[in-house]
């Protein structure tokens, strides 16, 4: 009789933003709460995807953002987090 043993890994992975200016406060109209709001570039780098594919999540309505009066795009951190994973994304749509 043979003996098998079933090993399960689980992970956890922490991402740190370091920033040189301070934080943005903003609302969020779709979590309608304030939050610390991230630049593409620190989306993108909590996300782990480029920003081109920030952007374009932004245009299809797939994250929370708004716009300073300056033009500048800030993106709502929560909705990054709720988002599916990427792998999830490509895999059902190849479907």
């Amino acid at each position: 009789m043979n003996k098998r043993t079933k090993i399960t890994i689980e992970t956890h992975q922490v991402q740190i933003i370091r920033r040189g200016k301070p934080s943005v406060q903003a609302w969020c109209p779709e979590c309608s709460a304030t939050v610390r709001m991230l630049t593409p570039e620190e989306a993108a780098a909590l996300a782990q995807v480029t920003t081109r594919t920030i952007y374009h999540w932004v245009d299809a309505g797939e994250l929370h953002f708004t716009e300073t009066p300056e033009g500048i795009l800030l993106i709502c951190p929560d909705s990054l987090t709720t988002r599916p994973p990427l792998g999830l994304l490509l895999k059902e749509k190849n479907s």
